[in-house]
This record gives C-alpha cells, sequence and structure tokens, in this order.
C-alpha cells in the first residue's frame, strides 16, 4: 500500500504540471495533520482554490463518510475533492463530495 507521502508527492507533482500552486500543513507527531480533519492538501490558480483529501482506493468510502459526517455536524457546504491513488492503473480517481 502505498504511503501518504508518497499519494501527496504524486498530488503535487501533477497540480504542479497542472499549473498550481499547493501548500500543505507541516507533518507533526502525534498531532492532527489535516485541515479541519479532513483537508490534506491546497491548491491555489488565479481566483480559484480546490480543497483535497488524498487517500488509496480501498479507502474512499470511509473519506467519504467522515466528511458528509463533519459537514453535517458543523453544517458546512464546501466542495473538497477526493482524490484516491490507484496503484495498478498508477493514477488518481477523483471525486467532489
Amino acid at each position: 500500500m502505498p504511503t501518504e507521502q508518497f499519494i501527496r508527492k504524486k498530488a503535487i507533482q501533477e497540480l504542479t504540471n497542472r499549473g498550481w500552486l499547493t501548500w500543505y500543513p507541516s507533518r507533526a507527531r502525534y498531532k492532527q495533520n489535516d485541515i479541519f480533519g479532513i483537508i490534506d492538501l491546497l491548491a491555489l490558480r488565479r481566483r480559484k482554490m480546490r480543497y483535497i483529501q488524498l487517500t488509496t482506493l480501498s479507502n474512499v468510502a470511509r473519506q467519504r463518510k467522515k466528511i458528509l459526517n463533519i459537514f453535517e455536524k458543523k453544517r458546512v457546504k464546501l466542495a473538497v475533492e477526493i482524490w484516491a491513488w490507484s496503484k495498478q492503473k498508477k493514477r488518481f480517481k477523483t471525486e467532489i463530495v
């Protein structure tokens, strides 16, 4: 199974190649590293911003449920993209929640 660092590196490489500026929170031991517990990566280009959750294909359903639960509890409306890395196809499958 690919590591989170590997998946993040691939996502940043893909977004950078498409002209997006990326940012992610620095890693800290024993602390939450996601933005609001659901966003792994921010991408910015011109006046557009993308909020991205990185995962593997096998964890998409769990991540989707986690995002929807947080949004429902906090009454938040935000388009978060789930980028799921496919080890076999060596590319991302994307979904907007």
